[in-house]
Order: C-alpha cells, then structure tokens, then sequence
C-alpha cells in the first residue's frame, strides 16, 4: 500500500473510534464539539475524493475490467437496497435505503482502485 493509504486508515480508524467515544460517553467539552465537527467534514472529504479518485482510475482501465466493475456495482446496489427496503418494510425510507446501497456498492466495487498498489503485469 501507498504510504497516503496506510497514513489515511490509520486516521481514519482512530478519528472513528475517537468520535464513537465522544458519542457515546456524552461527552460536553468545546474540543469534543470540534473533534466531531472536524470528523464530518473529514467524512465529507473522504467521501469525494473516493469519487474522483475512482473515476480517475476508472478511465484508465480496459473496457473488460470498467464492465465488470460496473456489472459487480450494480449488483451490489440492487442486492443491498432489496436487503436495505425489506428490514424496513413497515416504514420504507427510500433515501436511506439507496444512500446504503449507494455506499456500500460503491465501495465494495471500486475500492481496491483507490487505495491498493496498482498491479504490473509482472506480478
């Protein structure tokens, strides 16, 4: 991996545990305030450079893999707004059923683009 890559899952993973603490142990301070306000917007940033880093790797792959990906996303999509809609299926949410399956397509498919080493063709 990338040393950016390891660098973001690690803040990644202690933000979130950090904010999960903060959450749940309510706690009231000023700096907790700011330290889960700063996770958001570092969730926000997260999540679009996800998108334009996918769609750059994206255009540089052969039609195949680019069709593959996309026939495995929406598969994904499908599968998780069903599962999503039907434990909801007394009170649907439309919104937050495709926004999960949105997520959750969109990373399971593009993911590896993102954040693991590129392959050569000699490994």
């Amino acid at each position: 991996m990338r040393k950016f890559s390891i660098t973001y899952l690690i803040l990644f993973s202690i933000s979130t545990i950090l904010t999960i603490f903060i959450v749940y142990q309510d706690v009231n301070h000023p700096l907790a305030t700011a330290m889960v306000g700063g996770y958001a917007i570092f969730l926000i940033a997260s999540l679009f450079y996800f998108l334009f880093a996918s769609l750059w790797q994206a255009r540089k792959l052969p039609r195949p893999e680019l069709q593959r990906r996309a026939r495995r996303f929406i598969l994904y999509f499908v599968i998780f707004f069903g599962l999503s809609f039907l434990m909801n299926l007394s009170d649907p949410n439309y919104f937050k059923s495709i926004s999960i399956a949105l997520g959750m397509s969109l990373g399971l498919s593009f993911f590896d683009m993102v954040f693991l080493p590129k392959k050569t063709e000699s490994s």
